[in-house]
């Protein structure tokens, strides 16, 4: 097993996060994150840091439409140094609109801002992904792509929730492009609402996660899921670790069987019961990360682990220690 480092991820520094309303907060997406989850992995296996500096904008345009991208582009070039960018108001079609309201196409909410850098972190994170998903493919090895800034609440054409490209996604492609049938099982705190556009009987999408009304991403009250390869399922508020462990331990026994040549997991570190990011909080303790981590440890596939949110840096390198160290574990690594 191989470890993916984005090396340009802390060119994206977001400062305050409007989510919940005026007065904002300092924002929780930030780059000590990843030092704190590679620690923590290191010192549960002390694998190859593969440092990846270059940008995946080619396979970036394969999955999110050009228009979307173009604008992302665009806007960063107008931003000034140490200022950022929200949506003024939103609409369906605004490309009659000056650049600067067009964002209100592409994202319906105010909690990812975009500073001048952002976008080349987020073209370097796909990179970092796809880096990862070759040398699983060629090597046949697991790989761990430590991604920032995060993917799975990036649809095709739609940024939101911290994230701008779908990095878990972007590496499935190019998974099933090398003629793999690749499950993709998210077990972050909230639904990856992107990462449901991009499933296909290819790439079917798994998920476990919050009540999606009453936590972030807010659905419509109306939302029914229409995807057959999209297979949700919500925990209940204020379980314990060891029922939240049973969950995904019956997520991954109906999501994976023999078909399946890999298995793309988007690792939220956010199910920790102190993580600021719940609305209803549950309670997975950080010794519950390495039972988690045997679980997909036991699998036949290779596992190509992607990661996604988790934002209490006092734990975060505890939980992935504990994670890697029942992973590796079981994989006889």
């Amino acid at each position: 097993m191989k470890y993916f480092y984005p090396q340009l991820h802390t060119l994206h520094n977001p400062s305050i996060d409007l989510s919940d309303g005026l007065p904002g907060y300092k924002h929780l997406e930030v780059a000590s994150r990843v030092s704190l989850v590679l620690k923590g992995a290191l010192s549960a296996y002390d694998a190859e840091v593969v440092s990846v500096d270059s940008l995946g904008c080619e396979a970036v345009r394969e999955i999110h439409d050009d228009d979307y991208v173009d604008f992302l582009v665009a806007i960063s070039k107008e931003i000034e140094d140490d200022a950022e960018y929200v949506p003024p108001l939103f609409r369906a079609n605004m490309k009659k609109s000056p650049l600067f309201f067009q964002g209100g196409m592409y994202s319906s909410e105010i909690g990812t801002p975009i500073g001048k850098e952002s976008i080349t972190a987020a073209f370097n994170s796909a990179q970092c992904a796809l880096e990862a998903a070759k040398y699983l493919c060629v090597e046949q090895k697991n790989a761990f792509a430590f991604t920032r800034p995060p993917g799975h609440h990036a649809g095709v054409r739609r940024y939101g929730g911290y994230c701008f490209f779908n990095n878990a996604y972007l590496g499935a492609n190019h998974l099933v492009q090398m003629g793999k049938r690749v499950a993709v099982i998210d077990i972050d705190y909230h639904i990856g609402d992107g990462s449901m556009e991009f499933a296909t009987k290819d790439m079917p999408y798994f998920s476990l996660h919050a009540n999606v009304h009453r936590n972030y991403p807010y659905f419509d009250a109306e939302f029914t899921n229409e995807n057959e390869f999209v297979t949700l399922k919500e925990f209940q508020t204020a379980i314990s670790g060891e029922e939240y462990v049973r969950e995904v331990e019956c997520l991954i026994n109906d999501a994976v069987d023999a078909s399946f040549d890999v298995v793309v997991l988007s690792l939220g570190f956010d199910t920790l019961e102190t993580d600021y990011t719940q609305d209803e909080y549950i309670y997975v303790k950080p010794e519950n990360f390495r039972t988690l981590g045997e679980l997909f440890g036991a699998l036949e596939q290779e596992v190509l682990i992607l990661l996604e949110g988790g934002y209490d840096s006092e734990y975060l390198e505890l939980c992935s220690h504990n994670f890697v160290s029942g992973f590796v574990q079981r994989k006889g690594l």
